[in-house]
């Protein structure tokens, strides 16, 4: 039984990303080298050639993903070694794997998204308890931390929902998936928006506070404060946000489109 559960995915990964990706040039990567300030062990990092990229898709809740990749930067680290949270950009990034001293460092996905596998739903709901648990166990946030936790934390509820509506009957009957992924993909997909809809409550209990500390901020785009608003449900302010908006691109188009149909689910935009 687990040997067939196993292909099932296999199958269903192996499709999927036949069907998403559009070139044959995936992304490729450098490799980077940071240290855990607590246990000295050194972690191998991964950045995207972003000229490389064959296909990017931009969602609306900010999170951009390339070739099946989410590819925004990750700010916080747990270390694979001592299991010790240290903030990225706290560590001096090493380019030349000499410097290590021979010293073998941790793969990159042993710590990239705290290790979670995104392609199964065990590892989408790991990664969101893991955001709570830096939230609960890091103390002291100052408000450029706190919203970057959260965002964080908003990314990974979005994913629960992020690719359900890309997938529909008509790419069987177009031929680009088989009967067999297809019902595999959407039975994926119907898991993921049952734990999305059990974990709402928890999913405001972020997004709120996310607002409130958005709302402080000297600078803030409205466009990405109308689209918190939606996410929260509040569609009044989420058309207040932009009616002050002049420029209207595809997104803001978008954006106005949800809004008005009090749709509150993440949504693509390009890609």
């Amino acid at each position: 039984m687990g040997h067939e559960k196993t292909t099932d995915i296999e199958v269903m990964i192996t499709e999927a990303i036949t069907f998403t990706a559009k070139s044959s040039c995936m992304t490729s990567f450098e490799n980077y080298y940071i240290q855990c300030p607590c246990c000295t062990s050194w972690l191998m990092g991964k950045s995207a050639k972003t000229e490389s990229v064959s296909q990017s898709i931009l969602y609306s809740d900010g999170m951009i993903v390339s070739d099946l990749l989410p590819i925004n930067p990750q700010k916080v680290v747990l270390c694979p070694a001592c299991a010790y949270f240290f903030w990225h950009d706290s560590q001096p990034v090493i380019q030349d794997e000499a410097q290590l001293n021979g010293f073998q460092p941790y793969p990159w996905s042993s710590w990239h998204l705290f290790g979670c596998n995104l392609l199964y739903n065990a590892g989408r709901k790991a990664l969101i308890n893991h955001y709570w648990h830096v939230l609960k166990s890091q103390r002291s946030l100052d408000q450029a931390k706190e919203i970057s936790i959260r965002k964080s934390l908003l990314w990974a509820y979005n994913d629960l929902y992020r690719e359900c509506q890309s997938i529909s009957f008509k790419d069987f009957y177009k031929g680009k998936l088989s009967l067999r992924s297809w019902i595999n993909l959407r039975r994926f997909n119907k898991e993921s928006q049952r734990y999305f809809e059990a974990e709402k409550e928890n999913f405001l209990d972020n997004l709120k506070p996310l607002i409130r500390l958005t709302e402080k901020e000297p600078d803030v785009d409205p466009a990405v404060l109308a689209e918190l608003y939606r996410e929260a449900g509040d569609f009044d302010k989420a058309t207040a946000a932009l009616s002050g908006i002049i420029r209207r691109t595809h997104f803001i188009s978008s954006l106005q489109k949800h809004i008005k149909a009090r749709k509150r689910h993440v949504f693509k935009v390009a890609g």
